[in-house]
Order: C-alpha cells, then sequence, then structure tokens
C-alpha cells in the first residue's frame, strides 16, 4: 500500500480561501460540500478550483450534504429532497473528475425500528437514478457508515444496485462508536465494494476525528483487513482542525 494518494476533507468554502496553501502542500482534497453551499454556488468558482488543481497535479474527491437528509427516509417527502440534492451535486463537480463521492447510506436501526426491508425499498427509489447518472458520467459513489451496528444493510444495498459505480466508505471512527460486531465482519461482507475508508480515530464516546493511533482504534488490524479482504480504496482523513492536519497526514503515511 506504499505510494497511496490520500485525500483530506475540506469543505469547498474554506477551499476556495485556502486554494493557493493546499497548492503548497500538494493535498489531494476531499471537498465537502453541504446544503448551504449547493444552494450559493457558483459554477465559475467551481470550474476555477478543478481547472487549478488539475494544473498541479492534484484530484479531488466530493463528500457530499448529509444533515437532515436520508435518501432512505420513510418520509416520501424528506427522501425526494434527498435525490434533489444529490441530482445537483451530481452536476455541479462535474469539473472536478472526482475519484470518489461520498454520501452516506442512512440506516440507522433506531431510527427505522429494525425494519431494513422499508429503508431498503426507500433508497433503492433513490439510489437507481443517481447510480444510472454516475454510471453514465463515469463516477464511483461509495455509501458511507455512520450509525450502522452491522454491515447487513448496506450490504444488501450494494447487492440490489449491483454497479461498478456504487460501492462503501468504510468510516473506521463510526465503526468503533456504533458497530455491535467486530471490525472483521465488516471487512469479510463488505470486501471488494469498499471504494473508500475514513481514517480517524476516537476513545469510543465521541466521533473526536483525532488523527489515527491517538484513540482507540486497532489500525494495524484495520489496514491488515483492509488489504486482505478489499484492495486499495480512496483513503480520506477527515481532521477537524488545522492543529491536527500534520499530525493526521504523518499518522496515515506510516501505514498507506
Amino acid at each position: 500500500m506504499s505510494n497511496a494518494r490520500v485525500q483530506v476533507n475540506i469543505p469547498f468554502h474554506m477551499l476556495k480561501e485556502r486554494l493557493a496553501d493546499i497548492i503548497a502542500g500538494s493535498i489531494n482534497p476531499e471537498i465537502y460540500f453541504d446544503a448551504e453551499c449547493l444552494d450559493t454556488l457558483d459554477p465559475g468558482e467551481v470550474l476555477a478550483v478543478a481547472e487549478t488543481l488539475k494544473a498541479n497535479g492534484l484530484r479531488s474527491s466530493i463528500h457530499g450534504p448529509f444533515m437532515s437528509l436520508n435518501a432512505g427516509a420513510e418520509d416520501e417527502r424528506v427522501r425526494q429532497v434527498t435525490e434533489e440534492r444529490y441530482n445537483f451535486l451530481l452536476d455541479a463537480i462535474v469539473p472536478l473528475d472526482p475519484v470518489s463521492i461520498v454520501l452516506h447510506a442512512g440506516y440507522d436501526a433506531k431510527i427505522f425500528d429494525g425494519d431494513v426491508a422499508t429503508w431498503l425499498s426507500q433508497s433503492m427509489k433513490t439510489w437507481e437514478p443517481i447510480v444510472e447518472q454516475a454510471e453514465l458520467r463515469g463516477l464511483v459513489i461509495a455509501a458511507e457508515n455512520v450509525f450502522e451496528e452491522e454491515p447487513g444493510p448496506i450490504k444488501k444495498l450494494v447487492a440490489s444496485l449491483a454497479s461498478p459505480c456504487f460501492g462503501v466508505c468504510l468510516d473506521a471512527g463510526h465503526i468503533n462508536l456504533f458497530s455491535k460486531v467486530d471490525m472483521e465482519e465488516w471487512f469479510s461482507e463488505l470486501g471488494s465494494s469498499i471504494k473508500e475508508v475514513h481514517l480517524h480515530d476516537n476513545h469510543g464516546q465521541i466521533d473526536d476525528h483525532l488523527p489515527i493511533g491517538e484513540g482507540q482504534i486497532e489500525f494495524p488490524r484495520f489496514f491488515d483487513l483492509l488489504e486482505t479482504h478489499s484492495g486499495i480504496p480512496v483513503y480520506t482523513i477527515e481532521p477537524h482542525g488545522e492543529d491536527v492536519l500534520e499530525r493526521g497526514l504523518a499518522a496515515v503515511r506510516e501505514f498507506v
């Protein structure tokens, strides 16, 4: 896994302000577009950022909006708004030609009262047309685990769509916080459908987004399992603050 590219999560508004620093640091950004950003987005700014990154040999990935959204929402209007947001995002990021697009899978056993079938049925209404667009444009979408307690629901979603353009973004921090099964089960069940991994640490209480090695997650085991089951996906760190950026990059580079 040596010499792999590592993406760094950064909101689009911050990327615009700090683009010169991003270029100077040779940082490949995972650009976060939240709902407010999408509502005020200037296509010219997206194009300018895309051209600057390309001219400097950098490649972006994308993290889409997620607050209040759910692709499998039982409330049909919430689901429809989610689909609208995702469609707008796919149109907006065309100039960036990203390596991957992360969107939340959205299953929470507490919210859905364990009803995976309803969530999956609603999810397919959202994902089928979105994935069709991804296939036409040569994009890869990775559904991220958040509150999922085990990999079964996401595995069913991936199998139902059966597209090379749709897979999983496995978030190490979220597994540590919410999973009720061993880490290995996530890898053995999801296997080669893992398109991206989010690499951050915590102490099992809150989503600290610490550099790996500063919490309790067994990252040597995580990377061993990743290599055994999944090959080489997109590696992404999500530092919540510039003060942890360099520590986060240095910690990941020990593995990749």
